[in-house]
């Protein structure tokens, strides 16, 4: 029989959760609340130290707590687990949570800036599965089962438009992406089997292609190839990348490395400020793609992991690592540079603070920190941090 504990959430970690303490000691992580509430729990899980709980009710609610805007939140749905927390509140989480991660993985202190979207950004790219008779949807919270969704309020109509019927014959998975910009649509199915009378224009499996258009420029997107979320969330990320370089007011010319490049965004976006091009990728599909994009560049597109990358001389990198980060040999092959200025872009808190201790400790200073909240009603946050090397002395 699970035990029932009324506690106080001190505030929310990384993954989204709330954490409290039981008066033994033990931690508790505990989903759909806020910092300061009162809940009643049920604890699920247990060890000897932390566990996880359940919330049956909440006591005391914080002023920033609100009624889920989407109906399927009721219903399980576990796409947005943030719903239950005003957008204000949810964009200062986030910085309290990358703050805590500087800190106690990075051992760094750190006053980020906030970036947002625009309210009207969309998300073009989402993942789903499909149930028995085709019916599209999300699965819960931490469980397989799947909550039958016509329609998402934070997916761009073009998406909604295509989910509202199905897609897929029976049960499997699938990604869908569109492009608001060209007006192109995309799905690529995982698992199961497509329906035939799917309209003839949309692109279909992982070498369909969507083109995105960002920052005035035209991107070939395979559906096997990752991109941002939105068209938008990608040029915010450009922008801020962009007035980080702008700030350091470093002389034209010299090589990139546009490390964990995917199709080639940041290389095609900063084309014009180097005379070479090195981007590094291990997707083969992405590799293709970012052939493409930079045809008419100074360019080489590199099919490697970063750990086994021979680092070539950088005047700038640019890093994008997956979720899991850098790690020690992607850092240090980053290092192995000798880049006197990299920028690292963080899609976990933990393990940008992680890749920021590497950094700072082969010598690197941590310049700057801006926090992007690409993704509302969620816990995920984008990190973006300078980083600059004691080139002055070198150019002296």
């Amino acid at each position: 029989m699970n035990e029932s504990h009324i506690v106080r959430i001190d505030k929310l970690v990384a993954g989204g959760d709330g954490l409290t303490r039981l008066p033994d000691g033990r931690v508790v992580f505990v989903p759909d609340v806020l910092p300061g509430e009162s809940v009643e729990i049920s604890l699920d899980t247990k060890a000897r130290d932390f566990g996880r709980g359940a919330v049956l009710d909440v006591l005391d609610a914080s002023a920033d707590r609100r009624e889920p805007p989407c109906p399927h939140v009721a219903d399980g749905c576990g796409g947005c687990d943030w719903q239950h927390i005003a957008p204000p509140a949810q964009s200062r989480a986030k910085v309290d949570i990358v703050v805590e991660a500087f800190a106690r993985t990075g051992k760094l202190e750190i006053t980020p800036r906030l970036r947002t979207l625009d309210d009207g950004a969309r998300r073009t790219t989402v993942r789903m599965v499909s149930d028995r008779n085709g019916t599209l949807g999300f699965r819960m919270g931490e469980s397989n089962d799947m909550v039958g969704v016509a329609s998402c309020m934070v997916a761009h109509p073009m998406v909604n438009e295509i989910i509202s019927s199905p897609l897929l014959e029976g049960e499997g998975e699938v990604t869908i992406r569109v492009s608001p910009r060209t007006g192109e649509r995309g799905v690529w199915c995982h698992e199961g089997q497509m329906r035939r009378d799917l309209d003839a224009s949309v692109a279909r499996g992982a070498r369909g292609v969507v083109h995105e258009v960002v920052d005035g420029h035209r991107f070939k997107v395979s559906m096997g190839s990752f991109f941002q979320s939105s068209a938008e969330a990608a040029e915010l990320i450009v922008d801020v990348v962009r007035r980080r370089l702008n700030g350091l007011e470093l002389d034209p010319g010299g090589t990139l490395v546009d490390a964990y490049g995917g199709v080639g965004l940041f290389s095609r976006v900063f084309a014009d400020r180097f005379d070479e091009l090195v981007l590094v990728e291990s997707n083969p599909q992405a590799c293709r793609d970012a052939i493409t994009n930079l045809e008419d560049c100074a360019a080489t597109v590199v099919q490697s992991q970063m750990e086994h990358w021979d680092p070539c001389d950088a005047d700038v990198v640019i890093a994008d690592p997956a979720r899991q980060g850098l790690g020690k040999q992607g850092a240090q092959a980053i290092v192995d540079t000798g880049a006197p200025v990299i920028v690292l872009v963080s899609c976990d808190p933990v393990a940008g603070a992680r890749d920021a201790r590497l950094l700072v400790s082969a010598g690197y200073e941590l310049r700057e920190v801006e926090v992007l909240d690409i993704f509302p009603e969620t816990h995920h946050v984008e990190v973006i941090s300078l980083f600059t090397g004691d080139f002055d002395d070198e150019e002296d």
